[in-house]
């Protein structure tokens, strides 16, 4: 499982020396930080926040010399109708770039056209990321073939939640904090203290017994 910043090329530099780590890229049209050449790089849309159109075309042009993992496909948060829509509607304007859906709340009553997509962006609230409803798709996902990124993932319990399936992830949290990164690290390592997978899968940071 990779992890994806969005920082500038200098820190993300710094950071895959100091932490011995083969961190990638995370490029999105809010921050719009310049590419760090010669690692692999994932294309948001910045949707969560606010999608600014013409930053996102910006950096599809840019895209098309450098190809990243997947491009995300604006999307509408929490609603996976509305996403299917924004997706069909743009999947066209990507220029043969690797398209990724966005896993919205209501996934489960959409036909996903995995022909169209080389990857999925696992989105929605919080309670949809941990739900039996993600994971099932974000399986198919993956028997299928196709990239499989979990977005917000800033604590061991999320990456816990995802360590046998996600092939990537970012966070907004370690992007910009050290220790929320470190303790990610130290998670997918195998050596952050205190974890206990409670009875529906959902991981928790507090004392349990065995």
């Amino acid at each position: 499982m990779k992890i994806m910043l969005d920082c500038s090329p200098r820190k993300i530099a710094e950071y895959r020396v100091r932490y011995g780590e083969d961190l990638w890229q995370l490029r999105t049209p809010l921050t719009g930080y310049a590419r760090l050449e010669g690692i692999p790089y994932g294309l948001d849309n910045g949707c969560f926040s606010k999608f600014e159109r013409e930053r996102w075309n910006r950096l599809l042009e840019e895209a098309e010399t450098d190809t990243p993992i997947f491009v995300c496909l604006p999307d509408i948060v929490g609603d996976a109708q509305r996403t299917m829509e924004l997706f069909e509607y743009f999947k066209n304007h990507t220029n043969g770039l690797p398209r990724a859906l966005v896993l919205q709340n209501g996934i489960e009553h959409i036909t996903i056209p995995w022909e169209d997509l080389s990857a999925v962006f696992v989105g929605g609230d919080d309670a949809f990321k941990i739900s039996p409803i993600a994971l099932r798709a974000a399986n198919c996902a993956r028997m299928l073939g196709k990239w499989i990124h979990v977005g917000r993932v800033n604590t061991p319990q999320r990456v816990e939640n995802w360590r046998d399936i996600a092939d990537s992830i970012d966070g907004s949290g370690i992007s910009r904090y050290d220790h929320m990164l470190e303790d990610v690290l130290k998670s997918m390592r195998g050596s952050h203290p205190q974890l206990w997978i409670g009875e529906l899968g959902i991981v928790d940071n507090i004392d349990r017994e065995p």
